[in-house]
């Protein structure tokens, strides 16, 4: 499978994009609800206001994370790399000749979006599969325990 960095760069750009939008509306959602005349409570009991502005600031924190990610990722250029670091793309085989395509960066650890059949993940290096994976190359192999169990990849090729 030939595999082009920039189009999976596009389409994590593009679920950013998106993301950032429904988490526009949520946020500006919990504000108006955490400020609505009828949730502010008559009794110290009555804590809806309360609830929703945490919802609202958690939201907001949320929000922030997608922009920074969202700009990391406009600011990148694709570049071939021999060497594991960020902004790699990494296909992994796993012991059972499952492949996955990797991505890593310092932002939006966890996003996936699909690309032929496979589902692109980006992972950060503070993971403890990024932390595997820096400073490899392609050929390598990597041991790593996830939820107690131990694991061997094998760097199919790096982008």
């Amino acid at each position: 499978m030939v595999i082009h960095k920039h189009d999976i760069l596009t389409l994590i750009q593009t679920r950013l994009r998106t993301d950032l939008s429904i988490l526009e509306q949520a946020v500006a959602l919990a504000r108006d609800t955490a400020t609505h005349g009828d949730c502010l409570g008559s009794s110290k009991y009555e804590t809806m206001a309360l609830e929703a502005s945490y919802l609202a600031q958690g939201q907001g924190t949320r929000l922030l994370e997608v922009v920074r990610a969202l700009e990391y990722f406009k600011r990148l250029k694709p570049t071939a790399n021999t060497n594991i670091g960020l902004s790699s793309l990494v296909l992994l085989a796993d012991e059972e000749a499952k492949q996955q395509l990797l991505w890593l960066s310092p932002e939006a650890g966890g996003l996936k979006v699909p690309y032929h059949g496979l589902e692109v993940t980006v992972i950060t290096p503070r993971s403890p599969l990024g932390q595997a994976l820096l400073n490899h190359s392609a050929g390598d192999e990597i041991h790593i325990t996830i939820a107690g169990k131990l694991r061997s990849y094998e760097i199919v090729e790096i982008y």
